[in-house]
């Protein structure tokens, strides 16, 4: 019997879901951190930022390893085993075991994001044919900013409405939903993208042998080392922000704490069609280079304001803050592709991904040290400089047009 084939909307639909459950479980700390500080007498930011930031600790070490992963496994199989881990990583922390057990449930929730985030680019590009690829890659992209947007508002206020542990079992149940609606909508789903051209089981672990996907020119790349570093300083600082942003409006400003989350939650809301624009744009121009340098400034000069501008207006700032940074990530993966040749090109996203992954495990760690040791003010002051830096690295990367 000839086997059912998946269609590019379910994988899709697939894909950007499972990819979402992840980031909400990212994102699900920030919105709530004084709670979490009192319930679980944490020391300070401090210990806080590492709640954060320790979700993607595996993802410094998978992020090249992962398609090894996949391709031994099967897109199918490690999907389950990412939405699995995903899942049980949420009930680990729903049943509140202390610190050192929840730091440990945050890195099994990361483990599912990072396998994800790898299966679901790859899935979806083989699903669609070049002229609508695009249109699907932009789409699939938003998850993060849709994990941002879902815990932002409804985290604060599922933990007021019971407790924070709540918040856990939210993102438990989402994913148990979508783990089932895997296991039986996606059964075919390496027969259907090995038909569409994408390898899979032994046929990818042949194409990827480690010549390939350790490329010594890739890793001699001073133009991807510098995009690298470009992506890792805007995360350092961006990520760290934006993670305490709701908790400084609520203890500092004085805004209400739900309210404060939903502020925050316009910045990625805006950068779903910030993202897209800031690509076609880039398009236009014929240029990498000069958007993404010139958006690492703007973002350095929303740094600069955050601590002098008046609360009232504060949602403008956020706005401006969404303009500044959402299509940044876009612009770097666009450029570190053009470095390379298209032989090399996968080896080039993976280490970006290891910058990437590295650049979000400092920032809520880093930002939360200094918060501790220098104050809000100084923490707000000092990721102007990191922002100078990456656009710095950008507009000296060389080959870069």
């Amino acid at each position: 019997m000839e086997r059912k084939k998946v269609s590019g909307g379910l994988v899709l639909f697939m894909m950007l879901m499972s990819m979402t459950a992840g980031a909400m479980c990212l994102n699900k700390v920030a919105p709530i951190v004084p709670v979490l500080t009192e319930s679980m007498g944490l020391s300070g930011a401090g210990q806080a930022g590492l709640l954060m930031s320790v979700f993607v600790f595996s993802g410094i070490f998978l992020a090249i390893p992962s398609g090894v992963i996949i391709a031994k496994l099967g897109y199918y199989k490690t999907g389950i085993i990412a939405l699995a881990a995903i899942l049980a990583g949420s009930v680990v922390g729903a049943l509140d075991l202390g610190y050192a057990v929840m730091l440990g449930s945050r890195i099994v929730e990361g483990v599912g994001l990072i396998l994800l985030m790898t299966l679901g680019p790859a899935a979806v590009a083989s699903s669609f044919d070049d002229k609508r690829r695009g249109s699907a890659m932009g789409l699939l992209m938003c998850f993060m900013a849709f994990g941002q947007i879902a815990m932002f508002n409804l985290a604060p206020r599922i933990a007021e409405a019971g407790a924070w542990e709540n918040v856990w079992w939210f993102t438990a149940a989402y994913a148990v939903v979508f783990l089932v609606v895997w296991v039986v909508a996606l059964r075919n789903l390496d027969a259907s993208l090995a038909a569409a051209g994408a390898p899979s089981g032994t046929e990818a672990d042949a194409a990827a042998g480690p010549a390939k996907l350790f490329s010594k020119d890739v890793f001699l790349n001073k133009g991807v080392w510098l995009i690298g570093i470009t992506l890792m300083v805007y995360l350092i600082a961006e990520q760290g922000v934006i993670s305490f942003l709701p908790t400084y409006l609520a203890e500092v400003r004085g805004m209400d704490a739900a309210a404060a989350s939903s502020i925050v939650s316009i910045a990625p809301l805006v950068g779903i069609p910030v993202g897209i624009v800031a690509g076609m744009v880039s398009d236009k121009m014929g240029s990498r280079k000069k958007p993404l340098g010139v958006l690492m400034l703007a973002s350095a000069v929303t740094y600069a304001l955050m601590p002098t501008f008046p609360t009232g207006v504060f949602v403008v700032l956020v706005v401006l803050f969404g303009i500044a940074v959402m299509g940044i990530v876009g612009l770097c993966f666009s450029a570190v592709a053009e470095l390379v040749p298209p032989a090399q090109g996968d080896m080039a996203v993976a280490l970006l991904n290891t910058f990437q992954w590295v650049g979000i495990f400092l920032s809520s760690s880093l930002v939360g040290l200094l918060i501790e040791a220098f104050g809000w003010d100084v923490m707000f002051y000092l990721m102007v400089p990191l922002a100078v830096v990456g656009a710095v690295c950008t507009f000296v990367t060389p080959k870069l047009r």
